[in-house]
């Protein structure tokens, strides 16, 4: 081909090619606009949780009662998220011990093929809410020793729905 002519074509078709668009960070927008009005009728209640508050999840298991509580609004600088468990009735265990915003307290995990937990570390403990799409829920706590301990719970949690992952992206917690 002519010196000339070469330069041209490859520029006009450089030109003509379309441009891969920037990866989109984030959650996608069926999440990023999900309100608490559109999916308010996903969330059941707790006894550990108040009215105003969204049980994110919840596990009886016997006497004792495990919840993971919200504000409705939670981001990086308002609202807060709590785990609390209970003994016949009586709350025995609160985490974070005060209501302030999640981030750095629990730490939120999606997973490809559905499956959703939250984590947060207390005193050595690691604990695991663990959110399987598609069979039961569980509590796994595993002490420095390595001891693992795990609470059966039922399914039909929410940590997959819209709106709980919009609160866990806005409060800085949905670990990527």
């Amino acid at each position: 081909m002519n010196k000339i002519i070469w330069p041209l074509m490859f520029t006009a078709l450089l030109l003509a090619t379309p441009r891969a668009l920037p990866q989109e960070t984030g959650p996608v927008a069926s999440i990023r606009n999900a309100t608490w009005e559109a999916y308010s009728h996903e969330y059941p209640g707790s006894p550990l949780c108040t009215k105003e508050e969204i049980t994110l999840w919840s596990c009886s298991a016997g006497k004792r009662e495990y919840s993971l509580c919200a504000s409705r609004v939670v981001n990086r600088t308002q609202g807060y998220m709590q785990y609390r468990a209970s003994k016949a009735g009586k709350t025995v265990f609160t985490f974070p011990a005060t209501r302030r915003p999640p981030a750095g307290a629990f730490t939120y995990t999606s997973y490809a093929n559905g499956n959703a937990s939250v984590e947060f570390v207390n005193q050595g403990y690691r604990y695991t809410l663990s959110d399987p799409l598609r069979s039961e829920s569980s509590i796994l706590v595993e002490a420095r020793s390595g001891k693992t301990t795990e609470v059966s719970c039922g399914g039909n949690q929410t940590l997959q729905v819209n709106y709980t992952m919009r609160l866990m992206y806005d409060s800085g917690v949905w670990d990527r």
